[in-house]
C-alpha cells in the first residue's frame, strides 16, 4: 500500500475525532508519514532527510507536526496507527504549550540496580492491575492509596530513578493515554486489546527493567484509573512543574493508615535483574570485539534514540544513532549506530566517541 494512500485513510479516521474531548485545549496537528525513501504530506511527497527520525513531533517549516515512520506492521490496523499518530500530535501540543517536565534520558540511564527497587515497582504494577480490574470503587481507591504509599517510599530511597519514571509517565504516559482514548473512540475492540496488553506488561519480569517503555504503559493505565475514580487532575501544561504522580500525591491519601505493604521475595524478578545487568555488559563487550576508532574532542549531545541506549560507567552505547554538536568545527554530526559516547567526570560534555 502506498504511503500517500495510507495517509488519506488515516486523515479520514482523524477527522472523526473530537480532539478537545481527549485533553483540554488539544487540537489536531498536521502530520507526515515516511519510510527510508520518501516523506508524504497527503499527495505531496518529498525525499526523506535526517529531520525525519523516529516517531515524534518536530518543527517543520515553522510549524509543529507529528511524524511516523511506516512499517509493514502498521498496515495491519490503520485504526491503531491513527491512535499512534494522535500520541505524536500530543507531543506537538506539549511543545507548543512549553512543556517543562521532559525526562532527562541521559541521567535516567543511572538507574537503580537493587532488587528492592524493582520489588516495589512490581508491587505497584500488581496494585494498578487489581484496581483497574475490580468494579469495587472502594477497592480501587484503596489500591491507589497503596500505590502512592509505595511510590513515596521508593522516591525516598531511590529519588533520581523514581522521579525519572514520574517524568516519563507525565510526558510520554500522558501522550499514550490520549492516543489510547482516541483508539477507544475509533476501535473499541482494539482499545480493549491494548488495555489488556498493557496490564500484562506492567507485571512482566522483563519489561519492568525497560524503564522508558514500562512508564508509557504504567502512565496510561494510571490515568485511566484516575478517570474511573473521577479524580480531576490538572490538564494545564504551561507553567506546571508537577508530574502526574506528584499531583496525585497532593490529592489522594497516601494510605499510611492501611499498614505495611508486603513485598515478597520474587526469585524470577531477581533472576531477571541479573540477566538484564549481564545483557548490558554483553552489549558493550560485543561492541568492543571489533576494532574501533576514537574521536577525542568536546561535543554536546543534541539528539538520540532514547529506546536504544545503555550506560556503563562514563560510556553510553547508542545502538541506533546519535546526533552531536562538535564545538571545534561548530557543526552537527549525525552518526549511525552502534556508537559509544564517552563523558567527562560530571557528564556535562562528551569528550570522545567510538565508531
Amino acid at each position: 500500500m502506498k504511503i500517500s494512500k495510507i495517509y488519506k485513510e488515516i486523515d479520514g479516521i482523524l477527522n472523526k475525532l473530537d480532539f478537545e474531548k481527549l485533553w483540554k485545549g488539544f487540537k489536531r496537528y498536521n502530520f507526515a508519514l515516511y519510510n527510508d525513501e520518501i516523506v508524504c504530506f497527503g499527495d505531496n511527497c518529498i525525499a526523506v532527510d535526517n529531520r525525519f527520525l523516529g516517531n515524534t513531533a518536530i518543527d517543520y517549516n515553522g510549524e509543529k507536526i507529528a511524524i511516523w515512520k511506516v512499517s509493514a506492521k502498521d498496515f495491519e490496523n490503520l485504526n491503531v496507527l491513527a491512535s499512534n499518530i494522535v500520541h505524536e500530535m500530543f507531543h506537538a501540543f506539549q511543545f507548543e504549550n512549553n512543556e517543562s517536565r521532559f525526562p532527562n534520558d541521559l541521567k535516567g540511564l543511572n538507574k537503580a540496580f537493587d532488587i528492592e527497587y524493582y520489588g516495589m515497582k512490581k508491587q505497584e504494577g500488581i496494585l494498578l492491575v487489581n484496581a483497574i480490574k475490580t468494579d469495587n470503587m472502594k477497592l480501587r481507591i484503596s489500591e491507589l492509596e497503596k500505590i502512592i504509599t509505595l511510590r513515596e517510599k521508593r522516591a525516598e530511597l531511590y529519588r533520581d530513578s523514581t522521579e525519572y519514571e514520574f517524568s516519563i509517565e507525565t510526558v510520554e504516559g500522558t501522550a499514550e493515554y490520549v492516543g489510547t482514548k482516541a483508539l477507544k473512540n475509533i476501535d473499541k475492540e482494539e482499545y480493549e486489546k491494548r488495555i489488556h496488553k498493557y496490564m500484562e506488561m506492567i507485571v512482566d519480569n522483563k519489561m519492568i527493567f525497560d524503564t522508558r517503555r514500562y512508564s508509557y504503559f504504567y502512565g496510561t493505565l494510571l490515568l485511566i484509573l484516575v478517570d474511573s475514580l473521577n479524580i480531576k487532575l490538572s490538564q494545564e501544561i504551561e507553567n506546571n512543574d508537577k508530574t502526574i504522580m506528584e499531583n496525585l500525591m497532593g490529592m489522594v491519601n497516601n494510605g499510611k493508615g492501611i499498614g505495611d505493604i508486603s513485598i515478597g521475595l520474587d526469585l524470577d524478578l531477581e533472576e531477571g535483574l541479573n540477566k538484564y545487568k549481564k545483557n548490558i555488559l554483553m552489549k558493550f563487550e560485543k561492541f568492543n570485539d571489533k576494532k574501533r576508532e576514537n574521536h577525542p574532542g568536546i561535543y554536546k549531545i543534541i539528539g538520540y534514540d532514547p529506546m536504544n541506549m545503555y550506560k556503563l560507567e562514563n560510556k553510553i552505547l547508542h545502538e541506533h544513532c546519535v546526533n552531536i554538536y562538535d564545538n571545534s568545527t561548530e557543526k552537527t554530526l549525525f552518526i549511525n549506530g552502534p556508537v559509544i559516547t564517552i563523558y567527562n567526570k560530571d557528564e556535562s560534555q562528551i569528550i570522545d566517541y567510538l565508531i
